[in-house]
């Protein structure tokens, strides 16, 4: 133990030749980036010119930048209508599907996540055909109802409701192979046990399937918020983040102000500080499920 370090380096070196790789490439690809996208939150560049050192301006800019507290607010929106129903379906699902008296299983729980693995051409296409403004299948069904058209992709009322059925449709069996993972831990000694002291299937689900899944909810519930703030694809396909602004979400405002606007440097800024705060929310998160175990 009283070798140098440089000389127990040396000596281990075949060790460290192994294990290289993967620090080598976290630094190319991983470290580098985020240290030079933290530089550029204090730069104005547009990736052709020189850069230009401009300080906290990009932090004093975005704080009177009116869309990009409109985009921050249809993400919360967004957020708020498309993942209590998307936890609740997948919670179902999972209990439905960890029942043993159910047939055919594993074909249930491909087709519930099917939807995860479909590019997003295809949902593209399958969204706008059931969104339609006068052949789609949700006025044509609205109609044999009696009501409608309603103009879900061209109204800024509706668009994010559109999006919103979109997300619940494409991730609730995502979270449904995550909470179908945290039931199949669950030791069936406990329902025993509680079957024995004569507690119905909803007091078993109240008093020992749901606290003992706390973690899994509390790992879906940081995922979702990681992919509500940053999400991209959906919006651009379905509505481009139209009409006006009314479904423009984080994600792809910061997809154009970097890539159609070229700013680079604020890009980085609004990146960085959203980040901040998306980070604070996890802990919170987990402070909030620490106190609750407790």
């Amino acid at each position: 133990m009283n070798d140098p370090l440089l000389k127990r380096i040396w000596r281990h070196r075949h060790f460290y030749a192994f294990i290289s790789p993967f620090f080598v490439l976290f630094a190319v690809f991983g470290l580098y980036p985020l240290l030079f996208s933290l530089y550029l939150s204090f730069v104005q560049w547009d990736g052709l010119t020189p850069m230009q050192w401009v300080g906290l301006s990009n932090f004093r800019n975005m704080i009177h930048d009116e869309i990009f507290f409109t985009s921050l607010w249809n993400t919360l929106i967004i957020g708020l209508m498309y993942i209590p129903p998307m936890f609740i379906g997948a919670f179902l699902f999972a209990v439905l599907l960890n029942s043993s008296w159910l047939k055919l299983r594993g074909l249930f729980r491909a087709a519930l996540f099917l939807p995860v693995v479909t590019p997003m051409v295809v949902v593209a296409i399958v969204f706008t055909l059931l969104y339609g403004q006068e052949a789609g299948f949700l006025n044509w069904l609205a109609g044999k109802l009696g009501m409608g058209p309603f103009p879900w992709l061209v109204s800024e009322n509706w668009s994010k409701p559109s999006v919103s059925v979109l997300l619940v449709w494409r991730w609730t069996g995502y979270n449904m192979v995550l909470m179908l993972a945290g039931l199949q831990g669950i030791s069936t000694e406990y329902y025993e046990a509680a079957r024995i002291d004569g507690a119905n299937a909803l007091q078993r689900m109240w008093y020992i399937t749901l606290p003992l899944m706390r973690p899994v909810f509390v790992f879906c519930s940081i995922m979702s918020l990681i992919g509500t703030v940053y999400m991209f694809d959906e919006v651009f396909v379905l509505t481009q983040g139209g009409p006006g602004s009314s479904s423009t979400n984080f994600g792809l405002y910061l997809f154009n102000t970097s890539f159609t606007d070229f700013r680079f440097g604020y890009a980085s800024c609004i990146a960085y500080t959203v980040a901040f705060f998306v980070f604070m929310a996890s802990l919170l998160i987990l402070r909030i499920r620490r106190s609750g175990t407790e």
